[in-house]
């Protein structure tokens, strides 16, 4: 029995058929395959449901009819899910090498103590019609890093670490917080998070042009104080703040003014509402993350 085949595909979707298929497409093209597929389908979109079942009836749906954004689907995917190791993927992105799905089953049973390996990411708004010839790279092992994030898109999760956090946010517009929330719950309890640049996905999103649109740039801004409230000890509030502000700046260096305020005026209204999942983890996972992330801005 090939490792893959010990290995589950997670991918939330909401209105994105044509997108969803493509993606689908290149996983078809892996050899070994996954032993599933699982996409959750947000919202109540039929549309997405009905290209599903006419074209790909092997992938396990699930489906809400109220809005779960894409932490809550991940939510109901990873306890869906019938293997420990997963692959969560967007529905516009792919593995870019064939063997992807067994060298991640690789990983994850040679590393016990790791719950998240983050892949490479290449970013663009081109489509690809075919995986990329091999390219030369570096030993796995130099590859694996400790890291502080990782990100939906393309990363090799643990089902068992998952299992006993209080899961993803469910919320509408995740950006800069589901990750980083799994993270400091997983890092809470001991587990560590590493990269892994060498399996690489590719994303087909141009980042820059994407995430300058208001409602994104409004969606980062209210997240880096939300993620705070829900998961910061309140001795950590005041750095909150400053990364806050760090936040700000970035916007206004970046020119992305659309978004600023609305950003600013929805975080009261979002820690309001999340008011009942706060749930901060300890002191150390806190100095934790954030000695990570310096060790990744000193590079």
């Amino acid at each position: 029995m090939s490792s893959a085949q010990k290995t589950s595909v997670i991918i939330p979707t909401y209105e994105r058929a044509d997108q969803l298929r493509q993606t689908l497409g290149y996983l078809a093209l892996c050899t070994p395959a996954p032993a599933e597929i699982l996409v959750h389908i947000d919202f109540g979109d039929r549309n997405t449901e009905y290209m599903l079942k006419a074209e790909f009836p092997g992938v396990v749906v699930l489906q809400s009819l109220e809005r779960q954004g894409p932490g809550g689907g991940r939510n109901k995917l990873y306890h869906a899910a019938t293997h420990e190791c997963l692959v969560s993927l967007d529905d516009d992105s792919w593995p870019m090498d064939e063997t992807f799905f067994s060298q991640a089953q690789e990983l994850m049973e040679s590393h016990p103590e790791v719950a998240v390996f983050g892949c490479g990411i290449q970013e663009s708004d081109g489509i690809l019609k075919e995986f990329p010839a091999p390219t030369p790279q570096p030993e796995h092992e130099e590859t694996l890093k400790p890291a502080s994030n990782f990100v939906g898109c393309g990363a090799i999760l643990r089902r068992s670490a998952l299992i006993n956090t209080r899961g993803y946010v469910s919320l509408h517009q995740a950006y800069g917080m589901e990750e980083a929330d799994m993270t400091l719950q997983l890092i809470d309890q001991g587990w560590e998070i590493r990269s892994a640049d060498h399996l690489q996905v590719f994303h087909a999103c141009d980042r820059i042009t994407y995430h300058a649109l208001p409602g994104i740039n409004a969606a980062h801004i209210r997240n880096v104080a939300l993620l705070a409230w829900i998961r910061y000890p309140i001795w950590f509030f005041p750095y909150a703040f400053l990364q806050l502000l760090n936040r700000l700046a970035f916007s206004l260096k970046h020119r992305r003014f659309r978004g600023i305020l609305s950003g600013i005026c929805s975080i009261l209204p979002a820690c309001w509402s999340y008011r009942r999942l706060r749930s901060p983890v300890s002191v150390k996972a806190v100095r934790e993350f954030r000695e990570l992330r310096k060790q990744e801005a000193a590079g």
